[in-house]
């Protein structure tokens, strides 16, 4: 088809009035074709796909227009079709549109006849042409996506086998380090190079989570540090070192993670090696959002360190605190505490790289007790005989985690479930002197598990944790000598108030007579 010279198929009976409409629009370019029957006019149109538009008659002798503009539609590609009817009636017109003609005129003897049929045929080929120019975009955006999809397959398969061969040197290069470490028979040698595989192991443990993460664009603050210090904190040279993290839930974008990373670990390190050279002490180290200010906390309880030394002092590690912290665009303070101890912070300015997350609310602080290790096997033996312990049913983990971690920082012993299955596990696995329940669990209400808890044992104290309104709990369960019901979100204070109202206090050890299990009646 050419623009110009559209290629029409007239399919009618009356030759005369063919004729008419012949002479009438090759007066305006078109290149007209008159057949009076349909089996004839559809032979045509299957011997060659030339056609660009059909008019076709309703009233023939071999056979109505309907039945041809039937056989037209079965054609691979069929032309657009203008149904011409000489019958006034409505239903012949809309059983034509429904068979798949694009436009109907009525016949007539009126002069106004050929300028409908005209201008119907040019609505068919201009319908016709946005069809034609639709399917061809949607064909190369279709080819456009299988490309892109295609290249970012690739481009994920190259970025996964680069990643995986960085972190492989990485790797490489922190276990020679580590080897020539140990083959070393200068002590202080030997110390630089581990110190050296130290923080190749921190750039390498930042690159994996970066490279493994689903988005690339951040990483969690705590859960980033968390790793990092419970990886130094087994990589001690030392034992006894009550080693704990405190931090925010919130993320920093990506290019801040590095610095970070080797901030911690060389400011953990030189606690580790300096803090306490006469024995051992604690390490706290502390990260949290105020809006865009990020404040990074390490500190110590041991001989204090001079500022001024401090930032003049040779040392690789607080030159490359120094570095990092500019990198960071950020502040240093190190503050000595007049009894003992130093503190070093670091703020800079950082927004959150992802807003429309707001699953993790930033203001809540949750403590992470990642360790708290008393060095001898004989003190950590007598503390642990003396513990309480606690069962703690909490279905979400990360609540767990923190719950459990306050609770034992504050020398109880927990014994963590999931669910009311994991529970009733723990129950019959040994003795609980109290327990903790969240009344909302995946596999049962909260109550009613401990219902079940007060059945097996009447005198066990019990704490409620609710979300709901105090009222919508079991019927005389708060208010009870052994249980307490506790708002959610835990409050460590709260929390520890009501175990110390029920008498549960750490290192107090009161054990209680079990009496029966779980589901079966107390006697």
């Amino acid at each position: 088809m050419t623009e110009s010279h559209p290629r029409l198929l007239y399919i009618d009976d009356d030759l005369g009035l063919g004729r008419l409409v012949q002479k009438e629009l090759e007066r305006h370019g078109f290149v007209v074709e008159v057949v009076t029957s349909g089996k004839v006019g559809y032979a045509r149109l299957c011997s060659s796909a030339d056609i660009d538009v059909v008019a076709l008659d309703h009233h023939m002798p071999d056979q109505v227009g309907l039945d041809t503009l039937a056989m037209i539609a079965t054609l691979p590609k069929p032309p657009p079709v203008v149904y011409v009817t000489g019958e006034s009636e409505g239903r012949i017109a809309v059983a034509a549109l429904k068979a798949g003609a694009t436009d109907y005129v009525i016949k007539d003897a009126s002069p106004e006849f050929l300028t409908l049929l005209r201008a119907a045929i040019d609505g068919a080929l201009e319908t016709r042409r946005q069809s034609f120019l639709r399917e061809r975009a949607e064909a190369e955006m279709s080819e456009a996506r299988d490309r892109f999809e295609a290249l970012a397959n690739e481009r994920a398969v190259l970025i996964h086998e680069v990643n995986h061969r960085v972190s492989n040197s990485l790797q490489l290069v922190a276990s020679l380090l580590q080897v020539q470490s140990t083959a070393q028979s200068d002590r202080r040698l030997a110390q630089t190079l581990l110190d050296a595989y130290k923080r190749v192991a921190a750039v390498a443990r930042v690159h994996k989570r970066l490279y493994t993460s689903a988005n690339v664009r951040f990483v969690d603050l705590a859960d980033y540090l968390c790793g990092l210090v419970e990886d130094l904190r087994q990589s001690a040279d030392r034992g006894g070192r009550s080693l704990q993290f405190l931090a925010s839930q919130t993320r920093i974008g990506t290019d801040f993670a590095i610095p970070i990373g080797l901030i911690v670990t060389e400011l953990v390190i030189n606690s580790l090696k300096y803090a306490y050279p006469t024995g051992d002490g604690p390490i706290r180290v502390k990260a949290e959002r105020n809006g865009d200010l990020i404040t990074v906390q390490v500190e110590d309880d041991g001989i204090g360190v001079d500022e001024a030394a401090w930032r003049k002092s040779k040392g690789m590690g607080s030159k490359i605190v120094l570095a990092m912290v500019e990198k960071l665009e950020g502040a240093l303070n190190v503050e000595t505490r007049t009894s003992a101890g130093t503190c070093i912070t670091i703020t800079f300015t950082s927004a959150d790289p992802a807003p429309e997350l707001d699953g993790v609310d930033d203001t809540l602080t949750s403590v992470l007790v990642i360790a708290d290790s008393l060095g001898r096997a004989d003190a950590v033996a007598e503390i642990m005989e003396s513990r309480k312990i606690l069962l703690l049913v909490e279905d979400d983990p990360l609540m767990r985690m923190v719950v459990a971690g306050n609770l034992e920082a504050c020398g109880f012993l927990v014994e963590e479930a999931g669910s009311g299955a994991e529970a009733r596990e723990v129950w019959e696995s040994g003795r609980i002197d109290a327990a903790i329940v969240d009344i909302g669990l995946p596999d049962c209400r909260g109550d009613q598990l401990a219902a079940e808890l007060r059945m097996a044992m009447p005198h066990l104290p019990i704490i409620l944790a609710t979300g709901y309104d105090e009222k919508t709990v079991a019927p005389g369960f708060a208010g009870t000598g052994f249980s307490r019901v506790l708002a959610k979100p835990y409050d460590d204070t709260a929390l520890l108030e009501a175990l110390e109202a029920l008498g549960v206090v750490a290192g107090q050890l009161r054990t209680l007579p079990r009496q029966t299990g779980i589901g079966e009646r107390a006697v």
